[in-house]
């Protein structure tokens, strides 16, 4: 028995795991000192000048995912329009406004405003158009200082002439008024640490004598700045609820404080009275290594991002900063000799964690004891701060979790039978595992990496195995489908027809996918799927194009499971999912799990413990815990190293980047801090010219009502966001183009001779009648056919030669009945003094009452019609149906619909397609 040495404490230990473990969690020693240091010293500071302290080897309350949270007299509000849903609110954690000192306000009281600043104040710029320049110059434009330089230089030459003064003299007094800015301002600060455990007595590898550094910003201060955004005040949930359907009580899922987990936080925390009223702020973190240079050596970053649980799952999403850069932690490079070994390996995974637990210190006062903060309405509230779900790919969730590689993060499946049923993991149990068993025991019985604490130990109600948040960018998009689904179906070929007759198939298979007609959004595969560098969108392209390429060449067994791999994954991808779709994706596991076997039982793989593959098993769990999935996606860090990471270092001189992309975050972090104070105050209406020339016609003593666009100018302030992974919502609106086009038939005989269609005629006819309604009116003879003029005019988006190239002819779902037609041309007439919008289209005819078994998927075979712009939905992608019919060289993307005669429709391209497909017939 070995026993802890701290005075007053009396714990005795079977094993020194166990002890560590206590040390760690009850007498942990912290950081004496936190050296602050200005971002813009970081480059000057030379290694004599560094600061090194050590930081503490780890920082402990659980819950079961499984646990059902306490209902005690919920508060219930219907919510959206029709009052369709409602919610009930958590009755403690209520987000009750109070003022600055803390004292709850009636219901009804004024907020506060978020500045006392003038509506024509532009501190620290001394106009409009010097922010505009400088937001324009350094954010939109991401133009270098020698550019910057020498655009101004030309500007302020053309200035000489009338005696006008220049804006910026330079690029440094605009880098010195951006500076100057004090909204968004969060300084970067660092502290260094170094290895101070035992060491050989020779050959000490260097790792142990190097002092690493470590960049952050103060998260309090982040998240202080990200609750008063004035945007994020209609997109902020300020208490938990849960959601239901008022016709059914159905529940349904869809921010993440609509899910189990904030409500049993909120449970937990409000046991203590003090809390009662406050707003409970998750803390969602994402950290993840990208490499920004391998042509001029191995420049890797390990930035670490924050967000809050409490705004809506599409704005962490879209490119709003609603995940904000915190933190760059330190990359241990080592030789091979010495990477492999224990004691490196250890001291990188402590470093992580030690590293994570001190940037996040500040937060810990806030777990406990309500802070007052302001938010975006104007309102102040008592903020709570819990730690949220953790983004992260396979790799850092082992590191996150002290698992070894292989074993399944979240539950106690044993390595060589994952899908077998098995208890979740948690805290406590792996604390009386580590108090129990010796490290080797750990490892292996139980997967677990005793000798490391988790940076979650020493915050309150935080469980690191809870927290890990499910992936559907790795596990599922480039995980599942592509590196075993895709690669599988190769090694099958292989298995079944030889090398040869294999790779045959396998280019026929890269053929169909090259034919597969253009749409919005969707990837081209010119060369087929041979190229090296894969990337999360092309995986997520072939996704839409795959299953009907493999078609004929496999088993129908093969295909069933692409089907469900591809339901699957579309259902969790969803905005909303209701308590249908959670048995809607439990069936989809099913059958995927029920028809893999085929590569089991053919040789191609001997096993399915794959820990990405099996994770799809704990997807119904976490939905219910965290919301919809998509919301908590790596594919959101991913996107944000674009942003934070990759751009500001193109934009640096390479010498000491790291130093010059703090910088450039901090003054990007302050010209979107100001873009946004200015737009709530209506100071960024219109353009910066339509303002100037309104204010010197103010001067002027002239009328100043017409503040119109100036021609060819759009808004400064036009909201350019896109979203990110995340499925949409359209809106149904289909109308001619504004220009027709000059080159096409001007009469109905030229557009019959031109589309190749002698009866036209006497189709549009038919449509005129159709139009009057003259068939319904069953009172009255049959009238004359309807008299109109031969004159038409043919409108862009359907052409028999598109750019000088291939012809265009749009596909498009009709409104009535979901019929699928293709746009021979769009033209409109006029016909008794009424213009009609119309198109030609060639109908696309169900075969069959149901979808095909295997794809899931509609075929469609084609007639002709006329068809009014008003009863067309939306546009449709069709894939040729293959079966096992070889497809020539030749064959190119826009001869695909006149070369086949039955078509798939691709309920795949998109989510809305998805949506729709799955849902309406």
């Amino acid at each position: 028995m070995i026993p802890c040495t701290k005075t007053g404490c009396h714990r005795w230990f079977r094993n020194k795991s166990g002890l560590t473990q206590h040390v760690n969690v009850y007498h942990p020693v912290l950081p004496s000192v936190n050296i602050s240091v200005p971002v813009e010293q970081c480059q000057e500071s030379s290694a004599g000048e560094e600061h090194s302290q050590v930081l503490p080897d780890g920082y402990g309350d659980s819950g079961n995912p499984l646990d059902d949270p306490s209902n005690s007299n919920p508060l219930a509000e219907y919510v959206g329009p029709g009052d369709r849903y409602y919610r009930n609110y958590h009755p403690n954690l209520t987000g009750r406004p109070c003022d600055s000192l803390g004292n709850f306000l009636p219901a009804g009281h004024p907020a506060e405003p978020l500045t006392d600043m003038q509506p024509d104040d532009w501190s620290p710029y001394s106009s409009r158009l010097e922010f505009e320049l400088a937001d324009f110059l350094f954010t939109r434009s991401q133009m270098l200082a020698a550019n910057i330089n020498e655009l101004l230089n030309l500007w302020n030459a053309s200035l000489l002439s009338t005696g006008g003064q220049p804006i910026f003299r330079d690029s440094g007094e605009m880098y010195k008024t951006i500076d100057s800015t004090p909204l968004g301002d969060v300084q970067w600060e660092k502290f260094s640490t170094s290895y101070t455990g035992e060491r050989p007595t020779e050959n000490v590898p260097p790792w142990m004598n190097d002092t690493y550094d470590i960049w952050f910003r103060s998260p309090k201060e982040v998240i202080r700045n990200m609750l008063s955004r004035p945007d994020f005040s209609d997109a902020i949930n300020y208490r938990p609820f849960r959601e239901y359907e008022s016709a059914t009580d159905s529940r349904q899922w869809e921010d993440f404080m609509s899910g189990d987990w904030a409500w049993k936080q909120a449970d937990t925390i409000s046991r203590d009275p003090a809390t009662h009223g406050s707003t409970f702020v998750p803390i969602i973190l994402g950290s993840d290594k990208t490499t920004v240079s391998v042509a001029t050596g191995q420049n890797d970053y390990y930035p670490l991002y924050l967000s809050i649980g409490n705004i809506r799952n599409k704005v962490r999403c879209a490119h709003r900063n609603g995940v904000i850069l915190i933190a760059f932690l330190a990359i241990p490079h080592m030789d091979k000799e010495h990477a492999s070994t224990d004691a490196f390996r250890r001291f990188r995974r402590q470093l992580f964690h030690s590293s994570l637990a001190y940037i996040l210190h500040d937060l810990m006062p806030g777990m406990t004891e309500p802070i007052v903060m302001q938010f975006g309405d104007g309102h102040y509230r008592c903020v709570i701060f819990g730690l949220g779900p953790y983004i992260a790919d396979y790799e850092e969730q082992v590191l996150l979790a002290c698992i070894v590689r292989g074993w399944c993060v979240k539950c106690l499946a044993m390595r060589q039978a994952l899908d077998t049923d098995a208890l979740y993991r948690s805290r406590e149990h792996a604390e009386a595992l580590i108090e129990e068993f010796d490290l080797k025991n750990l490892r292996d019985e139980y997967g677990i990496i005793g000798d490391i604490i988790p940076f979650t130990s020493g915050f309150p109600h935080a469980d690191i195995y809870e927290l890990i948040a499910p992936d559907i960018l790795h596990q599922i998009i480039k995980g599942t489908f592509k590196d075993h689904l895709v690669e599988w179906v190769e090694s099958y070929l292989k298995a079944m027809h030889g090398t040869a007759k294999a790779n045959a198939i396998l280019d026929d298979i890269d053929r169909r996918i090259v034919a597969v007609a253009p749409f919005t959004g969707l990837r081209c595969f010119p060369e087929g799927r041979h190229f090296k560098q894969w990337t999360g969108n092309d995986s997520k392209a072939l996704m839409k194009v795959y299953l009907p390429a493999i078609e004929g060449h496999v088993l129908v067994e093969i295909v069933r499971t692409f089907r469900a791999l591809l339901e699957f994954t579309y259902l969790v991808r969803r905005n909303v999912i209701t308590e249908e779709t959670l048995v809607t994706i439990e069936d989809a596991i099913n059958c995927f799990h029920k028809h893999r076997e085929i590569f089991r039982e053919s040789g191609t793989v001997q096993t399915f413990s794959l820990p990405r593959q099996h994770a799809m098993k704990h997807y119904p769990d976490l939905i219910r815990l965290f919301g919809a999935p998509n919301g908590l996606c790596t594919s959101i860090t991913e996107s944000k190293h674009i942003d934070a990471v990759k751009d500001p270092y193109w934009r640096t001189n390479r010498n000491k980047p790291l130093g010059q992309m703090l910088i450039i975050n901090q003054r990007l972090d302050k010209l979107a801090a100001s873009r946004r104070d200015f737009s709530r105050q209506g100071m960024l209406e219109g353009s910066c010219l339509t303002a100037t020339m309104q204010l010197f016609s103010t001067r002027d003593g002239r009328a100043h009502s017409n503040t119109s666009e100036a021609p060819g100018l759009n808004r400064c302030n036009e909201d350019t966001d896109e979203a990110v992974d995340c499925p949409t919502s359209i809106e149904v609106h289909v109308e001619l183009a504004r220009t027709p086009q000059t080159k096409r038939a001007r009469t109905v005989t030229e557009l019959a001779a031109e589309l190749n269609l002698q009866h036209l005629p006497t189709i549009l006819e038919e449509f005129l009648l159709q139009q009057l309604d003259a068939y319904n009116n069953c009172d009255s003879d049959l009238p004359k056919w309807p008299t109109y003029g031969n004159k038409i005019t043919v409108y862009i988006h359907s052409c028999h030669s598109w750019q000088n190239g291939a012809p265009r002819y749009d596909w498009l779902k009709g409104m009535y009945g979901l019929d699928i037609v293709r746009i021979l041309a769009f033209f409109s007439f006029v016909s008794q003094s009424k213009r009609y919008p119309c198109a030609v289209v060639r109908w696309f005819d169900r075969v069959g009452d149901k979808p095909d078994t295997d794809t899931g998927m509609w075929i469609r075979r084609p007639s002709i019609g006329i068809i009014h712009v008003d009863t067309l939905y939306r546009a449709a992608h069709l894939i040729p149906l293959y079966a096992t019919r070889p497809v020539s060289r030749n064959l190119k993307p826009h001869h695909s619909y006149d070369s086949f005669t039955a078509f798939y429709i691709n309920k795949f391209i998109d989510h809305h397609a998805f949506s729709l497909l799955s849902d309406s017939y």
